[in-house]
């Protein structure tokens, strides 16, 4: 049944990409596709590669992972132009997150009925589809998460470590996850240690991250600059889905450094609390970390949306119980998020195409999606403690 919802998206991925031109006003939409992730960026450190011999980081336009970019290369054509492969590869990729996802929800219940229609909802999400057609690489970042996830809850915690490193390489705010991530191995099945699990998990994080710059060589230092400095330093001011342009564009820059730390210290912080308050639920800790680094992002699309979605659909299919179903203002997050993905792209054609709005109208609508996402942490964590008060008092009685 699983093989029908891939069927199924990739079959919505043509139609879309078909109809889709790659230079229309929908290709280049800012909500799906950030300055770390479009393939478009990529491509053109694959063509400098390729075609200029010189580093891909010596150029403004690429700002991601050299794995990223090896991975693409191979999609050019002679000329240096994009083909049809890269659309191609971007969807395999996908794919290769829904696979990780169908065994993360095998997980936690065995109604295989369950697992099939958590698949078909990320599978036909509009919003995983328009990621595709925009040609967004966000879904390696997500396959590397759900594949970590997978790992630590079996036990093989060296290709844990190894994913989790590879995942904070594509985007650094990811170590957020990294304390609810070694929870996840510490209570895993396997026999050993706590301590032994840790260092195991420690090992594959180290050995990936110097393979990593094994591979790079002298691009290393470049790919630092270029990708952690540029993401945590929020160097890129182009309007998008996050709370940091608008804020570092307006303030005076003896500021700028003040909100640089508070901004990435916060999701560390927050992550530290939720962590230690649900030891007993690693995997929603790492959820609530997740949409809490996501909301404090430089760079965010509507992607992280969906990888969070994805996550908190497996935690309500668990066969044990489901600890959101206490959540109350479900058609007020809703309407918040659709609010977010139908006028954002309005209100930024208002601003830069016809100029009838300005910069204040699309920020109003990047705020309400961050209070949307605040809405639903503070709601997703009181869910979860009302449901473990609900069955305290069962056990009592």
């Amino acid at each position: 049944m699983t093989t029908i919802a891939c069927v199924s998206r990739a079959f919505a991925v043509v139609v879309a990409t078909t109809v889709v031109r790659r230079d229309s006003f929908v290709a280049r939409m800012l909500e799906f596709s950030s300055v770390t992730d479009s393939l478009r960026r990529t491509l053109e450190g694959a063509h400098l590669e390729t075609v200029e011999k010189t580093s891909a980081y010596d150029g403004s336009a690429f700002h991601g992972h050299p794995g990223v970019l090896w991975a693409f290369k191979g999609t050019l054509r002679a000329d240096g132009t994009e083909s049809w492969m890269s659309v191609a590869g971007v969807a395999a990729l996908d794919l290769v997150a829904v696979w990780f996802l169908r065994e993360l929800a095998r997980r936690f219940t065995r109604d295989e009925s369950k697992v099939f229609r958590l698949c078909a909802v990320y599978a036909l999400n509009p919003i995983g589809i328009m990621g595709i057609v925009v040609r967004s690489t966000s879904g390696v970042l997500r396959a590397l998460l759900f594949a970590s996830v997978v790992a630590a809850l079996d036990g093989y915690n060296v290709a844990c470590g190894a994913a989790f490193a590879l995942a904070v390489q594509l985007n650094p705010h990811y170590m957020a996850l990294l304390l609810s991530i070694g929870m996840m191995c510490v209570s895993s099945a396997d026999r050993g240690s706590k301590f032994g699990k840790l260092m195991r998990l420690a090992l594959g994080f180290v050995g990936a991250c110097a393979a990593s710059a094994a591979m790079m060589g002298d691009d290393l230092g470049k790919w630092w600059k270029a990708a952690v400095e540029f993401s945590i330093l929020s160097e890129d001011q182009t309007p998008n889905l996050g709370l940091h342009w608008y804020l570092f564009t307006t303030m005076f820059d003896h500021f700028r450094s003040f909100y640089v730390v508070a901004l990435n210290v916060i999701p560390l912080a927050l992550s530290i609390g939720v962590s230690m308050r649900f030891v007993s639920r690693p995997l929603l800790s790492l959820t609530l970390s997740l949409m809490i680094a996501t909301v404090c992002m430089p760079y965010p699309t509507l992607h992280d949306s969906v990888t969070y979605a994805c996550l908190l659909s497996v935690i309500a299919a668990n066969d044990k119980g489901n600890p959101l179903s206490y959540m109350k203002f479900g058609v007020l997050i809703a309407g918040g998020f659709l609010y977010a993905a139908l006028l954002s792209p309005l209100t930024w054609y208002m601003w830069i195409h016809t100029r009838v709005a300005n910069a204040n109208f699309y920020y109003a609508v990047t705020l309400v999606y961050a209070c949307t996402q605040i809405l639903l942490i503070n709601q997703v964590a009181g869910s979860a403690l009302a449901f473990d008060r609900h069955r305290k008092l069962q056990k009592k009685e």
